[in-house]
């Protein structure tokens, strides 16, 4: 009988197509899309900003102010000007006459004196990456005048190479190329899954809830000779079905949308992450989220019961969203990694646990605790439901 329940409310819910293909095309093909689109052109307005003329200026003592132009004359789209004297550095670039300068402050004399200072000054609200080719000319003209520095003093060649790099420090990663990937993408990808299981959840949880309420036909179903727990379980099932389906298509859409623009726009970080995730770690990942699933199903079926109409319901499950998808910041803190202790903490270690799964270094028997102690909490949930639809005063409030 519980198959007929979930039959007659899948049916309920799907005879909204307009809605549901709205649902379903959204995180699908519309959001990826857009995401796309907003990269695209976040791209171009970069590029157009990098490829802007900067006016810059040079202040300071002759010879050196000279060789700091010869220096920048090779840098794309740099363009000399003068400055007022009158006017102070800062307020010039402010105002917009000026974008960059470079001062060589009073008795700058980097060949004999060893206490010189320059300085590098700019709108740093306004540093999108154009200013990098001139730090990298200072800073390669600040080698050449510390050669000449030691020269002048006395140092030989052999010892001014080994001054220049007296110790090479090598940064080698020992972490495989998915653990360092997984940990960036880890910090993210468990808060838009639980956001997608809880987004798939509630409209049909509102549909069959607060929406039978409005329809009249509440009443209808309650006439069927049987258990409520029954009747509970079929509109449960309703909306895992729902919300399952939904997280799946997105991440199969997620994966194909990587593959696709990561080979258009020869992105290899996007070919990766997405040859990443194997067909295994997609059941494992299905099978994590299966009964967190169940627990918002519980809670927005006993929220949507509850309210008196559909706009009442989705003004409780609007807060409702916030205050339950608040654990999955914890992938986020710096350090936070699942143990065999916060594996049995429900919700809480669900982004744990993807995170470990992307980064390919998860244990089985912490997976196990995290299904299993969801799982539990779910059951309690649909538990309390089944009660709260028992109540003639919750029903017809």
């Amino acid at each position: 009988m519980v198959g007929k329940v979930w039959l007659k409310e899948l049916k309920e819910v799907l005879r909204d197509r307009k809605t549901m293909t709205f649902v379903v095309l959204f995180p699908t093909v519309v959001l990826p899309a857009l995401i796309l689109v907003v990269g695209v052109l976040g791209y171009q307005m970069l590029m157009s900003k990098q490829q802007e003329a900067i006016h810059f200026a040079v202040v300071g003592e002759s010879p050196w102010r000279e060789q700091v132009v010869d220096a920048l004359k090779e840098v794309p789209h740099l363009e000399l000007a003068q400055s007022d004297s009158a006017t102070p550095l800062p307020e010039q670039i402010n105002s917009g006459k000026l974008q960059l300068v470079v001062s060589l402050l009073p008795g700058f004399d980097p060949v004999i004196s060893s206490q010189n200072r320059w300085q590098l000054l700019y709108d740093q609200t306004q540093n999108h990456g154009q200013f990098r080719p001139v730090e990298q000319r200072l800073e390669a003209l600040s080698t050449q005048w510390l050669g000449r520095f030691m020269a002048y003093h006395g140092v030989s060649e052999e010892v001014q190479g080994r001054l220049h790099t007296p110790l090479a420090l090598e940064h080698v990663g020992t972490a495989q190329a998915r653990q360092d990937i997984g940990e960036r993408v880890g910090s993210v990808l468990p808060y838009i899954l639980l956001f997608l299981c809880m987004m798939g959840a509630m409209l049909p949880a509102l549909d069959i809830g607060a929406g039978e309420k409005e329809r009249g036909t509440l009443e209808t179903l309650l006439m069927v000779p049987q258990p409520r727990t029954t009747l509970v379980l079929g509109k449960f099932l309703v909306i895992v079905t729902t919300s399952m389906t939904l997280t799946l298509l997105t991440i199969v859409s997620a994966l194909v949308w990587l593959a696709a623009v990561g080979t258009l726009l020869d992105l290899g970080v996007f070919v990766t992450l997405a040859k990443m995730v194997n067909p295994v770690d997609l059941l494992l990942l299905l099978a994590l989220l299966l009964p967190i699933s169940g627990v918002f199903s519980a809670i927005l079926l006993a929220v949507s019961i509850f309210a008196t109409s559909f706009k009442e319901g989705q003004n409780y499950m609007g807060g409702l969203q916030v205050a339950v998808l608040v654990p999955a910041m914890v992938a986020t803190m710096p350090g936070a990694e699942l143990t065999s202790s916060n594996a049995w903490y429900p919700i809480f270690n669900i982004s744990l646990a993807i995170k470990d799964l992307l980064k390919g270094t998860f244990a089985y028997h912490d997976l196990a605790a995290v299904f299993a102690s969801n799982l539990i909490l779910s059951t309690l949930l649909l538990w309390c439901c089944v009660q709260w639809f028992s109540r003639e005063s919750v029903l017809f409030r």
